[in-house]
């Protein structure tokens, strides 16, 4: 069918494969069109290099079409361009069988076989080729890959060609592609289930591949168990073995990975080096080796052919770096990939967290795999899984099985249901230095620029700091005051590295709690404002009668004296209802009148960040707590976490306590309202409330500032109270209180 063939049409052109024979015809001097949908695809570029055009959507079939080709995207033979084309008795032809015929025409056909590494071996053969002057024509399964087009067409010795093991048309036509191919040498990394839509098994599997390899000449990888077993009952007679094994003909040995890629030796001819990573690049490589050496090339000038090849598109491929913090897109769709893929990274980069950002190709897949995906992924540091993305060939309702299955019993593995959702998450976790992957065979990489995006806005300090940032729905008075610098912190180092951030950028800063116990009269704050939701609770230390735990300074007090309650461990049950975190808690020393009790009292010791930017450890008497007090309001030094000491007791009776305390709380003061808690100090034994009381200003409003009517120490913010009338209400209390009393009212409150 080729050779009579001018003019040929593909229905899907803009799969990769499809894509790439296109790009070869075009190159023999055919007429090359083709239809597909209209997304961006990752193989535009390709095909408009190439000048070759397409139509979107599948109804209209131009005339003067000598031959169409299909592959089981996009409804295979079903698909109504292929019935109209039948009708016409214009000739019809699988992907595939097209590749078949097209190898026909060359001398050496080498193909590259095996669910895993096949496109970076078959890329690495092509490139090392081309290096060599030999001038082969090739198909591999990217659009590009180093200084080359994933495809060529240019003279006839050679031929490289990615063998895909995958069905020609499922389920109607499970017969593996690649047995349509007529290879001289065949190439094989590995043989592993992939397709449960198209073999039953791995046994099956590892059937398809032994029938592949028929009497081919061979360069098999002899690491691999199904290989490995395999070779005694195969017909060939020319079997050359590579690998790591002492059995290999070709042995992988005195090998080396670092920051630059990795270095080995073959035994008995010469040592490599490649801009690759991890131990499955190496044997990859290997394979690349042998075949060149049976090709008659010598050792000395592969050596030199391998040199600058930095991969293939989508194979652990660099998008982007800045703020020591990299970017790298991957193919890999199967557990072993992600795994090996993974294991390079630390190979390459050490100690570095890995960020994956998943998205699982297949329902079949991700239902047959489910386990290995699970402990593959979480290998990582850390993992977001996408939704599935699904394949056209499979019904979705098939399957019960969904994205969250891959997440369930893995702390460090996070369903994500949408990119605006996972953008969202990664902005609270990534850090600078860590290493984030988009993974999978879906359209993942797609998300690169919003990637970018969030790794752009770390500072050098590995912090998310955010600019012009309105504070007003994280206080309690609801103040409307923006932020010069804002950044939430959610770890012990994100507090400590904002200290630093402002050392050296020579900035304020503050912290910010809960929002209670303060307000602001500014409408712009400078520096740096922390949001602390660093949360962490631990038990350091238990005994029969008592217990000690770490609680860090972002913990909410309402979770603390939830939690407490429930484990029966008495101190913070009268603070039922205090608003704030813990740190601010302490700062404040926080207090409970009925019977005096304040956050202080069970405090052991702590651990600060002092103002070089340093963490200490500090007793208790350190603080030197006092009413409504602590140093650090003179220091300014951060908490990090308090260790507190707390009795065992019964949880009912503190469960008792505490509802008593809320109710009274309820009784007393304004509750679900917008206010900073109790604004003064109390002067001595009278009650700050009671003096504002007796001057008559309970309810009395400056703007959308009031007094509360329930209990005159709390200021309440109706919702647009601005600074000016806040300033003007606070004057005027002060100044009747001292008008009657002869007292000087003090702030309770952080004023700012």
């Amino acid at each position: 069918m080729l050779k009579q063939a001018k003019n040929i049409f593909f229905v899907g052109i803009k799969g990769v494969a499809m894509a790439n024979l296109g790009v070869v015809l075009k190159k023999m001097g055919k007429n090359v069109t083709g239809c597909d949908v209209e997304e961006e695809f990752i193989t535009d570029k390709l095909l408009k290099d190439n000048k070759i055009t397409w139509k979107v959507g599948f109804k209209d079939l131009p005339k003067n079409i000598d031959l169409m080709v299909y592959s089981a995207a996009h409804q295979g033979l079903s698909n109504p361009l292929i019935i109209k084309a039948k009708k016409r008795k214009v000739n019809v032809i699988s992907q595939a069988g097209l590749l078949g015929e097209l190898m026909l025409g060359f001398e050496t056909k080498i193909a590259v076989a095996g669910c895993h590494g096949k496109t970076t071996t078959a890329s690495l053969l092509s490139y090392a080729l081309n290096k060599l002057n030999a001038k082969p024509s090739y198909f591999v399964g990217v659009p590009f890959f180093t200084d080359y087009q994933g495809a060529d067409y240019q003279e006839k010795k050679y031929f490289v060609i990615e063998a895909d093991e995958y069905g020609i048309n499922p389920p109607s036509d499970k017969t593996p592609k690649f047995f349509k191919l007529n290879p001289d040498w065949i190439i094989c990394t590995n043989i592993d289930f992939d397709h449960p839509d198209v073999y039953k098994n791995i046994e099956e599997t590892r059937k398809a591949f032994v029938k592949f390899f028929g009497e081919k000449k061979l360069i098999l990888n002899i690491d691999d168990t199904k290989i490995l077993q395999s070779i005694n009952t195969l017909k060939s007679r020319r079997i050359i073995t590579y690998g790591f094994s002492e059995k290999a003909d070709y042995q992988i040995v005195n090998w080396k990975i670092d920051k630059d890629g990795s270095v080995f030796s073959i035994k008995g001819t010469d040592s490599f080096k490649i801009s690759l990573f991890g131990k499955h690049n190496i044997s990859n490589a290997a394979a690349v080796i042998v075949q060149l050496l049976q090709l008659g090339f010598t050792a000395g000038k592969i050596k030199k052919a391998l040199l600058g090849f930095k991969g293939a598109q989508r194979r652990f491929e660099l998008v982007y770096k800045n703020n020591d913090t990299y970017l790298f897109d991957d193919y890999a769709h199967h557990p072993a990939e992600i795994e090996a893929t993974i294991k390079s990274t630390r190979d390459r980069f050490g100690g570095r967290r890995i960020i994956i950002i998943f998205q699982p190709h297949t329902y079949s897949r991700t239902n047959f795999l489910l386990n290995k995906f699970k402990e593959g992924l979480s290998s990582a540091d850390i993992g977001f899984i996408l939704p599935i993305f699904a394949s056209a060939r499979e019904n979705s309702r098939q399957f019960k099985i969904d994205s969250q299955d891959i997440v369930k019993g893995k702390k460090n593995l996070y369903y994500v249901e949408s990119s605006v959702q996972l953008i969202n998450r990664l902005e609270k976790f990534v850090k600078k230095g860590d290493v984030i992957f988009t993974m999978g065979a879906g359209d993942v990489y797609k998300l690169k620029d919003k990637i970018i995006k969030t790794i752009n806005g770390l500072t050098n300090y590995g912090l998310r700091i955010e600019k012009n940032k309105d504070l007003s729905h994280y206080l309690t008075l609801r103040n409307q005051v923006k932020a010069e610098y804002f950044l939430e912190a959610r770890t012990r180092g994100d507090l400590i590295e904002a200290k630093k951030y402002c050392l050296k950028n020579k900035l304020p800063l503050f912290m910010l709690g809960g929002g209670s116990n303060l307000a602001i009269i500014k409408e712009k704050i400078e520096g740096l404002i922390v949001k602390n939701n660093y949360l962490d609770l631990k038990i350091l230390k238990e005994s029969k009668n008592k217990i000690t735990i770490s609680v860090s300074s972002g913990y909410p007090v309402s979770l603390l004296v939830a939690k407490s309650i429930a484990a029966g461990w008495e101190g913070f049950e009268y603070h039922k209802g205090l608003p704030g975190t813990v740190g601010g808690a302490i700062y404040m020393n926080s207090k409970w009148t009925k019977p005096p009790i304040y956050f202080g009292d069970s405090l052991v010791y702590a651990y600060l960040v002092n103002n070089r930017g340093e963490v200490k450890k500090v007793n208790r008497d350190y603080f030197k707590f006092a009413y409504d007090y602590s140093i650090l309001q003179k220091t300014k030094e951060i908490v990090l976490e308090g260790i507190f000491e707390l009795k065992k007791s019964n949880a009912k009776i503190l469960q008792e306590k505490a509802d008593w305390a809320l109710l009274y709380r309820k009784k007393t003061q304004p509750f679900g309202i917008a206010s900073s808690g109790c604004f003064f100090r109390n002067p001595g034994k009278i009650s700050a409330g009671y003096l504002i009381d007796k001057v008559g200003l309970k309810g009395y409003a400056v703007g959308d500032y009031f007094v509360s009517p329930i209990h005159a120490n709390f200021i309440i913010n109706k919702g647009k109270g601005k600074s000016k009338d806040l300033i003007k209400l606070l004057g005027i209390i002060k100044n009747k209180v001292k008008e009657k009393f002869d007292i000087e009212l003090e702030e309770e409150v952080i004023v700012i």
